[in-house]
């Protein structure tokens, strides 16, 4: 048997399980959303995980929307349609981080639930809700299951960064395209942030609740689609790596930030009116001009990336390790990758 063993491993080269009779499972699977995990590889911390901060999510959602249908009025209805919006897109940063092992999309949830608290507290405050028994849940279920989310999520946030399986599993043990890969998840999630902060930009265009005048349906509708076809115009030029799309996407940067400072010098002159939305407005633009920024930093190191290979790695549907799980250590005895030859 030993000497089979032996011979296996000379002619046809080292063990695989296989050989042993074991079909290594696959931790992920092909989707219309691309390449996701498979639910029987989410571990019973990343259920928890996914269970407390979805049913957190839901209950404030339900909440929000009925306060912003059947009770809210004016600045009341900008506020509840902003925190709505921010939920809504909480629920993706959830399941995308999970379900894809995305430490940067868990860590901008974290940056997520801060906003809802301020967004919760800002509006209760604002419309006096004591006598409102709706807002007051809502403000109670955010003030005790955000937490527990936030905490959560810095576990599985950390969990999925040190153990660099989702980098590993793309790309390999090649030290610069585990940077460069790095580089470009942020990136996505740079991008992602901003859209949610463009949005509540355009929100913010709302002062006079449901009434909606003709410059605040412009706003809405052209911003919206402004604001969607920039995030996909960035997301096909990491994909495809084309230079004139990179071109047309950093010239188109600052119409956004134009807007925002228009906002701003609106809510300035407007701050004596709604004192409470006008301070909303200041946080917002500037935490959407940072945002801003940033990611035009990352998609320049990005465009200093292209030519690397990494779109055929990234978005191919073949991984180099499809079988790690997220609490696995990166390399094992099976998997080692071979060091690299200096000569001699």
């Amino acid at each position: 048997m030993a000497d089979g063993v032996e011979a296996s491993e000379t002619e046809d080269g080292p063990i695989t399980f296989e050989d042993l009779g074991i079909k290594p499972r696959e931790a992920t699977q092909e989707t219309v959303f691309g390449t996701v995990r498979k639910c029987e590889d989410i571990t019973k911390k990343e259920v928890a995980f996914l269970v407390i901060s979805l049913v957190s999510l839901l209950g404030t959602a339900a909440m929000t929307l009925y306060i912003m249908v059947a009770k809210a009025k004016q600045d009341d209805f900008t506020f509840a349609l902003l925190l709505f919006l921010n939920t809504i897109v909480c629920f993706y940063y959830v399941l995308d981080g999970v379900y894809r092992e995305r430490p940067y999309e868990i860590a901008v949830f974290v940056i997520a639930c801060v906003v809802i608290i301020i967004y919760s507290v800002v509006n209760f405050a604002e419309t006096k809700g004591w006598n409102d028994s709706v807002k007051l849940g809502r403000l109670i279920a955010v003030a005790v299951l955000v937490p527990i989310d936030i905490f959560l999520s810095c576990i599985v946030c950390k969990q999925y960064y040190q153990s660099g399986n989702l980098i590993f599993r793309h790309v390999g043990a090649n030290v610069s395209l585990q940077d460069a890969c790095k580089t470009l998840f942020l990136c996505e999630t740079l991008l992602k942030f901003d859209l949610q902060m463009e949005m509540s930009i355009i929100v913010l265009v709302l002062r006079h609740g449901r009434t909606l005048k003709v410059l605040e349906i412009l706003v809405l509708s052209i911003g919206s689609v402004f604001s969607l076809a920039w995030l996909i115009l960035g997301f096909l030029t990491m994909r495809f790596e084309k230079k004139y799309m990179y071109y047309i996407f950093m010239s188109t940067s600052l119409l956004e930030p134009a807007y925002v400072i228009y906002k701003i010098v609106e809510a300035g002159n407007d701050f004596d009116h709604s004192q409470a939305l006008s301070a909303v407005t200041f946080a917002c633009a500037l935490g959407a001009l940072v945002i801003r920024a940033l990611v035009l930093v990352w998609m320049v190191r990005v465009y200093m990336n292209f030519g690397l290979g990494l779109p055929d790695k990234v978005f191919s549907s073949k991984r180099a390790y499809p079988y790690l799980r997220p609490d696995q250590k990166t390399y094992t005895k099976f998997d080692e990758p071979t060091p690299p030859d200096y000569g001699s």
